[in-house]
């Protein structure tokens, strides 16, 4: 799991692994290890320096949350990949800034 300390994780590839490794226990219905995951990634998204990328986090960790509550689940799992993709563009804008 990443570590996310004010300044410290723009840009950190670890995040988006973890995001991605959320979604993964999405996929495989594994509700438990998913939910704790989403939970951990989003406290500590609100130590981040850049409030648009927390809010992004944020919002993909729904995303991932939703995935086991949809009833069409290859748009969920749709979705939260979109969602993860905004958070890594908005990352990768923010260290070439």
């Amino acid at each position: 799991m990443a570590v996310m300390m004010r300044g410290g994780m723009q840009g950190d590839p670890c995040l988006i692994d973890d995001l991605h490794a959320a979604l993964d226990m999405a996929r495989t219905g594994d509700a438990a290890r998913e939910t704790e995951m989403t939970d951990r990634i989003r406290d500590l998204s609100y130590d981040m320096e850049l409030r648009q990328a927390g809010y992004l986090v944020r919002s993909a960790c729904g995303a991932i949350d939703a995935v086991l509550r949809c009833s069409d689940r290859a748009a969920g799992l749709s979705f939260a990949e979109h969602e993860i993709d905004k958070v890594q563009d908005m990352l990768l804008r923010a260290s070439a800034a």
